[in-house]
């Protein structure tokens, strides 16, 4: 397959002359060879047609992924040379023999030590997570006009293909570890565009439940009481958890499994107009997984069942072909109030009976690696490459993943991992990096290029490839935003969904089996599947060989699983909640456990005091009407000294600012609220009615007026 009809003039260029390794031909000078093979195929002149040695094994970057990824026809980079040579090109004396002293090794012996150093470090870190995995080339092309929807420059035409590289994997567990054993599975992609590389990196679990299935420290053992301790602290893991416990969690090999796209993302068109979207990728010939009692006796016989199967099959000539689909959410549209679940949590799913899946295009692998070190191993990707048209939404962990992949990457590979061919932007038409320097930076770092922008000379900016820009619903700094579902049964509700109507019932049964023989392990137990099915919750029960606890019991706290170990929450409110755009902002409603009291500092003049006292005088409330509602306002006083003094006042921890309110709990617990607006959302909900005062006008009226002679009719 050849694409060279969109590569840049110049990587065609490079690319049709290829090396000719007839060896009685005029030799290159070595400076020259050595120059021309480290330039990528965006800088310098094309290649010359005879080369030496070293400089026909060891092309560009760009030169060298055109080639593997089968972009451009070419053979394979191979060091064919008459005889070995240690890293300096110096002829090797002999493999068997090292030099000594009375059969004793010396240090002054260049070639064994440097065989050995290097050895000692042949090997980059381990993923942190995807450590075990293969991957193979091939193309996406696209198949419908989404043209309306982004501006993307490969999902601009029909037919257009474009040179992709997939890495599968499994997730949490070692590099030499069974690819078959039940765990989450990777699928990510990365495309090699005309506009950058774009990468989509599938992803089912929140860190969280990536550290829960680390080894025990102690032991190194695999720690199954982690694992089901987090899905009891967790309800919204246990839709995650049934896949897992599922045959989901042993797929067939790479080839039988659909990938899933994981966040929510936008898609901006030529106008700045976005839409939401969600990733699917459908295998053409269906997914078909292993049951427990097959993967189990498979991990024995071939523990890289998963990696021989993709690899023969390319080698065989087959083509592993996937549909690319997607699902689309007008800005509008999402609103978990309306859609009963939020729509950037990254722990649910959206309804494809409410958004139904839409085909863009085929993914198809044709092509494997040459080198697995070099072509998989140091494969990079990143959830933050994103191409013009294609942008981030408020999906907090998207957001958090964008930062630490791509850090991940600098710690293994390094800051320069573009230099490596798998990450090297080859297809790209520009390659004008602002970033220079770094270990092994072999490229022309800039050359006569300016290192700083903007400057009057060269390497203009392009404000036509900027973000959409969009609102966020309140400037409020916290660490609670996407709660929608926390302490509520909605929780399960898409668990319950794939449970009760989406799995047959012979997946059923094995599900419970799956989960049934893997407590076994635990030394404890805490079940939260009650809520997802009864009967999944009885099927485990009755597996248990020797229940400390009646099932009575399960189905009693059941009723409150939801609410266990989440603190009291702040909930959204219908005056201040996600309208398509934004992410939820944190305010307080009466859905929350009511406090038995709430007590509010503040000074008797300020800007933000000003908008609660006019608040309360609006309201005509009086410091009895708060006391029955168990509202205490107590006013801050500064002394001659500078100090400040109130009532009650050590509460407040070091750095709070003022005013701020404390919610007390029966069971003893305290909230803290230092936010105006925060405040005054609670404020109003309990006492509702009149105008809406939490506007800018307030902050006006509120100046207007003698603020102390406020305080004293309001309170005193």
């Amino acid at each position: 397959m050849e694409i060279s009809t969109t590569l840049p003039q110049k990587l065609k260029a490079a690319m049709s002359t290829g090396a000719n390794t007839n060896h009685n031909d005029p030799m290159q000078h070595p400076l020259e060879a050595i120059s021309q093979s480290i330039q990528g195929a965006t800088q310098g002149e094309a290649r010359a047609p005879r080369i030496a040695h070293m400089g026909s094994a060891n092309e560009g970057p760009a030169d060298i992924i055109a080639k593997v990824s089968g972009a451009v026809q070419g053979g394979k980079r191979e060091d064919d040379g008459p005889y070995f040579t240690n890293n300096e090109g110096i002829p090797y004396p002999d493999p068997a023999h090292s030099k000594n002293i009375g059969g004793i090794p010396v240090a002054s012996d260049v070639f064994l030590f440097q065989k050995q150093q290097t050895f000692n470090r042949s090997k980059n870190l381990e993923r942190m997570v995807h450590p075990c995995g293969s991957g193979a080339f091939g193309y996406f092309e696209t198949t419908k006009d989404v043209s309306n929807l982004t501006k993307a420059n490969f999902l601009g035409s029909v037919g257009e293909k474009t040179p992709i590289f997939v890495r599968f994997s499994t997730v949490t567990v070692g590099r030499e570890y069974p690819d078959l054993a039940r765990n989450p599975r990777g699928f990510a992609i990365k495309f090699y565009t005309q506009e950058g590389n774009y990468d989509i990196v599938g992803l089912n679990f929140g860190p969280d439940v990536i550290r829960s299935q680390a080894r025990n420290p102690r032991n190194f053992l695999p720690d199954y009481d982690a694992l089901f301790d987090l899905l009891a602290n967790t309800p919204e893991g246990n839709h995650a958890g049934l896949m897992f416990f599922s045959d989901h969690g042993t797929p067939k090999g790479w080839r039988y499994e659909h990938g899933y796209g994981c966040h929510t993302f936008k898609w901006v068109n030529a106008e700045g107009k976005f839409v939401y979207i969600k990733y699917h990728f459908i295998a053409k010939h269906g997914q078909k997984q292993f049951t427990q009692e097959e993967a189990t006796r498979m991990c024995g016989e071939d523990p890289d069942y998963s990696k021989r199967d993709l690899w023969e099959a390319i080698e065989k000539g087959e083509e592993i072909e996937w549909t690319a689909m997607v699902q689309v959410m007008e800005p509008q549209d999402a609103d978990p109030e309306k859609l009963g679940f939020d729509p950037f949590d990254v722990t649910k799913v959206w309804p494809r009976s409410q958004f139904p899946m839409h085909e863009f295009g085929r993914l198809v692998l044709n092509k494997n690696p040459e080198n697995f070190h070099r072509d998989v191993e140091q494969a990079a990707f990143s959830p933050g490459s994103m191409v013009p048209g294609i942008e981030d939404s408020p999906d907090p962990l998207l957001q958090f993943r964008m930062f630490f992949y791509r850090d991940a990457q600098y710690h293994r590979i390094g800051v320069n991992l573009h230099q490596v061919p798998v990450n090297c932007p080859f297809m790209a038409k520009q390659f004008a990096t602002l970033n220079f320097d770094g270990q092994m930076r072999v490229d022309a770092n800039h050359a006569g290029n300016k290192q700083y922008a903007p400057n009057s000379f060269a390497h203009k900016f392009r404000p036509d490839v900027a973000e959409a820009p969009y609102v966020v619903s309140d400037n409020v700094v916290s660490r609670k935003s996407h709660y929608y579902h926390e302490g509520k049964k909605s929780d399960y509700a898409q668990a319950t969904e794939l449970w009760s109507r989406v799995m047959t019932e012979q997946q059923r049964k094995n599900t419970i089996k799956n989960t049934g023989n893997m407590l076994k392990f635990v030394g404890y137990p805490e079940i939260q599947v009650y809520n997802v099915g009864t009967d999944y919750a009885q099927g485990i029960y009755d597996m248990l060989p020797s229940p400390e606890f009646q099932f009575a019991e399960v189905e009693k706290l059941a009723e409150t699983a939801q609410e266990w170990y989440k603190e009291k929450k702040f909930q959204p409110s219908t005056e201040n909640k996600l309208r398509g755009d934004a992410p939820i902002a944190p305010c307080t409603t009466s859905m929350s456990p009511n406090p038995i009291k709430t007590t509010i500092w503040l000074w008797p003049s300020g800007l933000y005091p000003r908008r609660i006292i006019y608040f309360l005088l609006i309201k005509k409330l009086t410091l009895s009407t708060l006391a029955a509602h168990n509202i205490h306002l107590i006013p801050i006083h500064l002394s001659p000294t500078g100090l400040i003094s109130a009532t009650g006042l050590e509460s407040r921890p070091a750095g709070t600012s003022v005013p701020f309110m404390r919610l007390s709990y029966a069971d003893g617990t305290h909230f803290l609220i230092h936010e105006t607006s925060s405040i005054l959302e609670y404020l109003q909900e309990i006492f509702p009615g009149g105008p809406d005062i939490r506007g800018e006008t307030v902050h006006q009226r509120a100046r207007s007026r003698d603020v102390l002679s406020l305080l004293g009719e309001a309170i005193v």
